[in-house]
């Protein structure tokens, strides 16, 4: 979900003497502002465009006469009239505000490193999360853009460093592959960390329970990446086997040839045939062949 700013940015100001305005349209109303005689003039009367760059536009005073006309008003004597669009360059306070609504983390601290430095039109200045593009040491490069009138979009970005006060979870010892993982053999400890880093265990019960894939080393964080859930049935076990035939159901045992997680297809073997048999873990200790 994207999360904007409810205001308007700071904006710069048009060149002097020159008539700003928030849209590429020039209205009836917005000259009225400068040139009371215009007031007659229907308010909502398109006179023209102007730059979105904030270029300004001259209206001649026989031009603005001639539009006044046009719409069944005549007006004479009308001076020359400068018009601009507002446009601002986003500053690192407001990119700051911008990123943290997009975010949405409260707890997170955001440093803007740089930011583009093209002037955009006023409005609405917006970082969606999905504009982030991770980097290292906790840095992103921030796509956003500035929401301004009905549909326009006009893109600006940012190099930041967003961290937060986060929990880890850390091996206390070097922990081999394949066994299950002990409370007593990991830690919980807090750190400045990216909140956008998904991957870090952070808890207890990430952990504790499951297998690493990869040999996890003293005193350093672990992943997700590097767990998986331990199999429910281990190659060698002796499992129960629940036979079902119908309405017919036999309970005997057998010695897992293969290993797996509940839902998984294993090979099992029959103890007093020697024959090996397909069955599915149905849970700890316990396969079903129908």
């Amino acid at each position: 979900m994207i999360m904007t700013l409810p205001f308007l940015m700071a904006i710069s100001s048009p060149p002097a003497g020159c008539l700003a305005i928030d849209t590429e349209t020039v209205l009836a109303r917005d000259i009225a502002a400068i040139v009371p005689a215009f007031a007659t003039v229907p308010g909502d009367s398109l006179l023209g465009f102007v730059a979105t760059s904030g270029a300004p536009r001259i209206f001649k005073g026989i031009e603005l006469e001639r539009l006044a006309k046009n719409r069944g008003v005549e007006v004479t004597g009308l001076p020359d009239l400068c018009v601009a669009r507002r446009t601002f360059i986003p500053q690192p306070e407001q990119i700051r505000e911008a990123m943290s609504a997009g975010l949405g983390i409260p707890s997170a601290k955001i440093e803007v490193l740089s930011s583009s430095d093209r002037a955009v039109p006023s409005g609405q200045l917006i970082f969606p999360r999905n504009g982030i593009q991770p980097g290292l040491n906790n840095e992103v490069v921030w796509a956003g853009f500035v929401h301004s009138g009905e549909n326009g979009k006009f893109p600006v970005w940012a190099h930041a460093r967003i961290t937060a006060t986060m929990t880890r979870v850390v091996a206390n010892v070097n922990i081999p592959v394949g066994k299950p993982i002990q409370k007593e053999q990991v830690r919980v400890e807090s750190c400045e960390d990216s909140p956008l880093d998904e991957v870090t265990a952070r808890n207890l019960d990430e952990v504790v329970g499951f297998a690493a894939t990869t040999a996890l080393r003293i005193n350093v964080p672990i992943r997700k990446t590097q767990l998986e859930r331990p199999a429910d049935v281990s190659r060698g076990d002796l499992v129960r086997v629940d036979v079902i035939s119908g309405g017919a159901h036999l309970v005997t045992e057998g010695r897992a040839e293969s290993s797996g997680r509940t839902g998984a297809m294993i090979l099992v073997r029959n103890p007093s045939s020697g024959k090996d048999f397909r069955a599915q873990i149905t849970g700890k200790g316990q396969v079903t062949v129908q």
